[in-house]
């Protein structure tokens, strides 16, 4: 067993913030840096939890809808390193925040699909306009069909000449 060697309490302080905020490096690499061994700083971690630069993990279902949008919103331009911080921050893991973004996405799909327009007046009337030009359209073109007709009649038995046009 080797000798055990005690450490201030700013070193372990410097240890335990470069660990937090780590970025995607691994533990094992910070402490190999530092000198130390990973049983002790995960200890001095354990030992600090309720500091200020990591808050006590609450389950995600304790969430509410509101603080579940914001860390959403907080989350969505942060690059790699800086979301691992926030999800050890907050006690979230980043399967929380997909499933909650999957949770917002789906449940603004399904309301879209559920809202109706409102009818009113206007929109009985504009559907009895509309009805009304087709049926005037239709019976336009039929006259205009039957004014060619009557005209290719008039030249084809020679009632009327062709000069005459």
């Amino acid at each position: 067993m080797g000798v055990r060697q005690s450490y201030s309490k700013e070193f372990k302080d410097s240890v335990r913030s470069k660990l937090l905020s780590r970025g995607n490096r691994t533990i094992a690499e910070i402490c190999e840096e530092a000198g130390v061994g990973v049983p002790a700083a995960s200890n001095w971690i354990r030992q600090h939890g309720s500091s200020s630069v990591m808050k006590k993990q609450k389950s995600s279902s304790q969430w509410s809808p509101e603080q579940k949008l914001k860390a959403l919103i907080e989350t969505a331009s942060l690059s790699e390193p800086e979301l691992g911080v926030y999800l050890r921050k907050e006690g979230l893991f980043s399967a929380h925040l997909e499933e909650w973004r999957s949770e917002f996405i789906s449940s603004m799909v399904l309301q879209k699909k559920t809202k109706t327009p409102k009818k009113d007046e206007r929109d009985k009337k504009i559907k009895v306009l509309e009805r009304e030009i087709r049926r005037k359209d239709k019976a336009l073109a039929e006259t205009a069909a039957l004014l060619i007709l009557q005209k290719k009649a008039q030249i084809l038995w020679g009632l009327q000449d062709e000069d005459e046009e």
